[in-house]
């Protein structure tokens, strides 16, 4: 019985499979079977096989005599339908049944019960190869739910890779356009982008030249993680020389592997300076190249698609921050009195404010309506597999259940950085629940107890001013979280006649406070710096008050309610 052994062990542990039909006679195993047959048919015919008498046989064996020559036949059968499947387990049966009928027919002499026992041998080993059988199809289904649910992981976590991919890139471009949108001074926007730039691709250098059109130069306007020699020798770079000037005369981004042995190499400076690998993409403000703007490592790396797409959209916005920052001093040049620059000025703000709204709000709806709802499709697909695919492993509705929650998170995320850009309830209810609402964010997300009030009798206004008083509400609280370690912080809109005063406060560690714009762009506080400008743009006064130790309270008063 050592073969039953060994095919049960087997079955136990669910690992066999028949045997593909193909040239079975030069397997092993079925000249096993073959012997195992040879031998149930001398047990079966012992006296006209080897001369012994059937009851001398199974009286050596100790084995009653009526059906233990019968049972043997179910070994082979079960060997067979394990080796071939159903197919070769009812073949093995057909033939222990020819076998066994010249015996039942001409042979034996208590026929009623040697047909009896002859069918229930039959019928056992039929029961035997379609248990076999259902063992190996319920196999093969497992194997494939597994094969099935690896490709399913494989496919989510590219899409999900995709999508964070997506969310990083978007948040790069929005924090480069904040940032160069907070300011109209042109070398502030170039300084700026040279910084975030070289922190958000992590980075050894970020340059920023400006194209020359009278000269027909590229100027170096801003750098980082480069010498003054180095600086010194770029003077003079004409646009189409070197690998910055044919940028700026293509208008085509430009990736260098190895510059010290390309022939487009002009300056020596650049070979001195240990620079390797350059990624140059151009400023570009109404399809006219106002510049170029490199990222370079000093080792061998490779820039993707995505990070060349990523660095040509940030060349966009700096490009159109370029523009307006020339339109600005252009005004001012050519304004002839204050009163008239401060009118033109006002306005032309309103209308780069208001485009930068329209592209946030755009920006907003295209992560609401695509990306969100692509993560939440992508949810219910996995719901609807860990529901439909049958036998799971704990482990694997395990990792299911993880990756529907990355899955989640990731979608908060965008939700939240939607709500960021332009909030929908700032449209739909005005500016006091908008407030509430920013509260009760700051509140969740960054571990800082933010309440909002509200006094006096409240009165809407136009949606520009709600939208300018908003955005300096929530600049004053991005300050709170991000510099100030403040536990606690309140929004306070008071309503008078005549005038509105809204207040933004915390109990943070403060800082010295300048009256001059300029000493706070060159202090860094560009927050500052664009709720000032914002709050110039609706009419209203900014005031900042500071202790350092006792806080920071951020005061608008605004005085005509009729805006």
């Amino acid at each position: 019985m050592t073969e039953h052994s060994e095919i049960a062990g087997i079955i136990r542990s669910g690992d066999f499979k028949p045997e593909p039909p193909a040239r079975f006679w030069k397997q092993y195993r079925f000249w096993i079977i073959v012997i195992l047959f040879a031998i149930a048919v001398l047990l079966h015919y012992p006296q006209q096989l080897i001369g012994i008498s059937q009851s001398s046989l199974f009286t050596f064996l100790g084995t009653a005599r009526f059906s233990a020559e019968r049972v043997f036949f179910l070994i082979p059968v079960s060997y067979a339908s394990f080796v071939f499947g159903l197919r070769g387990g009812a073949t093995a049966l057909v033939l222990a049944l020819a076998v066994m009928l010249p015996r039942l027919i001409w042979m034996t002499t208590a026929q009623p019960d040697a047909f009896l026992e002859t069918g229930f041998i039959i019928a056992l080993g039929l029961l035997m190869a379609l248990w076999l059988e259902s063992m190996r199809r319920e196999q093969k289904r497992r194997e494939n739910s597994v094969e099935a649910l690896q490709i399913t992981r494989q496919e989510v976590q590219q899409y999900l890779q995709a999508l964070e991919n997506s969310q990083k890139a978007l948040e790069t471009v929005n924090a480069i356009g904040l940032v160069v949108s907070q300011s109209l001074d042109l070398q502030m926007v170039l300084e700026t982008t040279a910084e975030r730039v070289r922190e958000v691709m992590d980075l050894d250098v970020s340059l920023v030249f400006l194209a020359n059109k009278q000269t027909g130069e590229l100027e170096l306007r801003a750098w980082r993680g480069v010498s003054e020699e180095f600086v010194a020798g770029l003077k003079g770079l004409k646009i189409g020389e070197g690998f910055n000037g044919r940028v700026a005369a293509s208008g085509q981004p430009l990736v260098v592997a190895n510059p010290a042995g390309d022939s487009r190499l002009t300056r020596e400076v650049v070979k001195q300076e240990g620079i390797f690998t350059q990624l140059i993409v151009p400023l570009k403000s109404r399809e006219q190249v106002v510049g170029t703007l490199t990222v370079a490592e000093r080792y061998a790396r490779s820039f993707s698609e995505d990070e060349i797409d990523l660095l040509t959209a940030i060349g966009r916005q700096v490009g159109i921050a370029i523009e307006n920052s020339r339109l600005y001093q252009q005004e001012r040049a050519f304004a002839g009195e204050q009163k008239d620059m401060q009118e033109k000025l006002r306005f032309y703000l309103q209308q780069v404010t208001r485009a930068q709204e329209e592209e946030r709000k755009r920006i907003a709806q295209e992560l609401h309506d695509d990306t969100i709802q692509n993560m939440v499709l992508l949810m219910r697909q996995i719901d609807r597999f860990a529901t439909s695919a049958g036998y799971l492993t704990p482990q694997q509705s395990l990792f299911l259940e993880e990756l529907r929650q990355r899955i989640s998170t990731v979608s908060d995320e965008v939700r939240r950085f939607t709500q960021d850009l332009r909030p929908s309830i700032l449209d739909d209810l005005g500016l006091l629940p908008t407030l509430e609402w920013l509260a009760a964010d700051v509140t969740k997300n960054f571990d800082i107890a933010v309440v909002a009030s509200t006094t006096g009798e409240p009165r809407r206004f136009s949606p520009d001013t709600e939208l300018n008083l908003f955005r300096i509400a929530q600049e004053a609280l991005r300050n709170v979280w991000k510099h100030s370690h403040a536990t606690m912080a309140q929004i306070k809109v008071d309503f008078k006649p005549g005038k509105m005063t809204m207040t933004v406060s915390d109990n943070g560690r403060g800082f010295e406070v300048v009256n001059q714009v300029d000493e706070l762009t060159r202090s860094g506080k560009l927050g500052l710096v664009g709720m000032q400008e914002r709050a110039q743009l609706i009419g209203a006064k900014t005031t900042v008050k500071s202790v350092p130790g006792k806080g920071t309270t951020v005061a608008v008063e605004l005085l005509d309610l009729l805006r």
